[in-house]
C-alpha cells in the first residue's frame, strides 16, 4: 500500500533549523504586517494588550494539534487526524475550509507586500505587485520545500534585524500615557477587544502549519512540538513590542488600519527607513507567503491518495512537490488580486476560517484522547488521556467564542455562502464517497530518509 501512494515520494529532510525558519517566517509575517492596521482600527491602543494575550490563546488553540503531532507525525497533519479519527465526512469538512482558508490567505500575503512595497515606491500598483510576488514564489516552491526553506533562512535575517531597527528608534518616542488611556485602550468595547483578540490569534498561530510536515521532518515527534512552543512565545514578545511603537506614536486615527511603515517614517532617519521597508515589511510578508506554498498543498495530497478526490491531481514531482495541488493554490490565491478586493475583508475571512479548522482539531484530539489510547500513549509530550480532553474542551470553548466574534463582522452573504459549501461538502461524502473506507495509518511511515 505504501509504494501505491504518491506521499512516499516526499522527502524527510527537514531539521530543528528548517522548521525554525518556516515556522517564524509564516507567524511573523501573517500577523505583525498584514493585521496592526486592521487591529488599531478595531481596539485602538489595546493592540499591545491583545498581542500580549494572543500567545497564551495561541498555545491554548494549537496545543492540540501539537500533541497530535507529537504522538503521530504525519504529512497533511490536521486533515489526517480529522478523516482517521472522526471519519471522512469531517475530514472533507476540513479541506473545505482549508481550500477557502489559505487559498485566499495567499492573497492575503501577496496583497500586503503589494502594500507595503507601494509605500517604498509610490504609483507601484499594489494588486500587479502582489500577483508578481506570488508568481515567484509559486516558482520558487516548485523546485522543492528544501529550497524554500533555505531562502525563508536567508529572509529571516532581514526580517528579524529590521522588525528589531523599528522597536529600537520606535520605542522611546511612544507616548505610555496615551497608549494607556482607557478611553484609547479599549475605543470600541469589549466586544471589539474579543474580535481583535480573534483577529490576531492569525497572527501567532502560524506555527501550527508546520504540522503539515510531518512527514518531512526529522524526529519529528519531538520537534514540530518544540519548535511550536518556541517560535510562538519567541514571537510573541517581538510582536508586544511592535505593538507599542505602531499604536503609541500617533494619533489613533491616523494609525488605524494602516501599513506599519507611516509610523516607520515618524520614527526611523531615511537610510534605516528604507532598511526597515525592504527586510522588514516585504521580508515579512514574503517569508510568510513562501512558507504557506511550503506546506499548504499537504492535506490534499493525503486526500488524494485516500480516494476522496481524484489521484491524478496529487501527482508528485521528482523534486518531491505535488506541482498540480501547488498550481491550484495559485489559481485561487490569484483570484481576490484580479477582483481586487481589499486586504481588511481578505485578513478577516481567512482568519475565520481558519479558527473553525482548529475547532476541528480540537474534536480530532478528544477522539484520539476516547477511542486511540494506545496513539496517545506514544506523544513524546507524555500527556494523561484526562488532559488531553480537557485540552481539546478548553480549546473549543476558546475558538468557538473567537470564531462567532469574527463572522459577526462579516457580511450575511460571505458566511451564508460559506455554510453552503460545508452542506456540499458534507454530501459529497455521504452520496459520492460512501464506498471508500479510510485506513487509521496515523502511525505508518510513507516517508523517505533520502537528503
Amino acid at each position: 500500500m505504501s509504494n501505491q501512494r504518491e506521499e512516499s515520494k516526499l522527502i524527510r529532510n527537514l531539521g530543528f533549523g528548517d522548521l525554525m525558519a518556516i515556522a517564524i517566517g509564516q507567524i511573523i509575517g501573517a500577523g505583525i504586517m498584514s493585521s496592526t492596521g486592521v487591529a488599531i482600527g478595531m481596539t485602538g491602543t489595546g493592540v499591545a494588550l491583545a498581542f500580549l494575550i494572543s500567545p497564551f490563546l495561541t498555545i491554548i488553540s494549537i496545543f492540540p494539534t501539537a500533541i497530535l503531532s507529537s504522538a503521530a507525525p504525519t504529512t497533511g497533519g490536521p486533515y489526517r487526524y480529522c478523516s482517521r479519527l472522526m471519519g471522512k465526512g469531517p475530514g472533507l469538512v476540513y479541506l473545505l475550509l482549508h481550500v477557502t482558508s489559505f487559498g485566499v490567505a495567499i492573497s492575503q500575503y501577496s496583497l500586503s507586500f503589494g502594500v507595503y512595497f507601494a509605500s517604498f515606491i509610490p504609483g507601484a500598483n499594489q494588486h500587479i505587485v502582489a500577483m508578481t510576488i506570488l508568481t515567484l514564489f509559486f516558482a520558487m516552491n516548485l523546485i522543492g520545500t528544501k529550497s524554500a526553506a533555505l531562502l525563508n533562512k536567508i529572509m529571516n535575517v532581514g526580517l528579524i534585524g529590521g522588525l528589531l531597527l523599528f522597536v529600537v528608534f520606535g520605542l522611546p518616542k511612544v507616548d505610555m500615557s496615551y497608549v494607556l488611556n482607557t478611553k484609547h485602550l479599549f475605543m470600541n468595547g469589549s466586544m471589539a477587544f474579543i474580535s481583535t483578540l480573534a483577529l490576531l490569534s492569525s497572527a501567532t498561530a502560524g506555527a501550527q502549519f508546520i504540522a503539515e510536515l510531518g512527514g518531512e521532518t526529522k524526529d519529528a515527534g519531538r520537534t514540530i512540538p518544540r519548535v511550536m512552543v518556541a517560535s510562538t512565545f519567541g514571537v510573541g514578545v517581538l510582536y508586544v513590542l511592535i505593538a507599542l511603537v505602531a499604536a503609541g506614536v500617533l494619533p489613533i486615527e491616523q494609525v488605524a488600519n494602516q501599513p506599519l511603515t507611516l509610523v516607520a517614517r515618524e520614527t526611523m532617519p531615511g537610510v534605516t527607513f528604507y532598511l526597515f521597508v525592504i527586510g522588514a515589511a516585504l521580508g515579512a510578508t514574503a517569508t510568510t507567503l513562501n512558507a504557506t506554498l511550503s506546506w499548504i498543498t499537504k492535506p490534499l495530497l493525503v486526500a488524494c491518495d485516500d480516494g476522496l478526490l481524484p489521484k491524478k491531481i496529487g501527482t508528485v514531482s521528482k523534486k518531491g512537490v505535488p506541482y498540480k495541488l501547488l498550481t491550484m493554490f495559485y489559481v485561487i490565491g490569484m483570484i481576490p488580486l484580479l477582483l481586487r478586493y481589499d486586504i481588511s475583508f481578505i485578513t478577516k475571512f481567512t482568519t475565520a476560517n481558519s479558527l473553525l479548522t482548529k475547532i476541528m482539531v480540537c474534536l480530532a484530539l478528544f477522539a484520539l484522547a476516547t477511542k486511540f489510547k494506545d496513539i496517545l500513549s506514544r506523544s513524546t509530550l507524555k500527556v494523561s488521556v484526562a488532559f488531553a480532553k480537557v485540552i481539546a474542551v478548553i480549546g473549543t470553548i476558546v475558538l468557538c467564542i473567537l470564531s462567532y466574534s469574527l463572522f459577526a463582522n462579516l457580511s450575511i452573504t460571505v458566511v451564508g455562502f460559506l455554510a453552503v459549501l460545508v452542506v456540499v461538502a458534507i454530501i459529497y461524502s455521504t452520496i459520492f464517497t460512501k464506498r471508500i473506507s479510510i485506513e487509521n495509518d496515523l502511525i505508518v511511515d510513507y516517508t523517505s530518509d533520502q537528503e
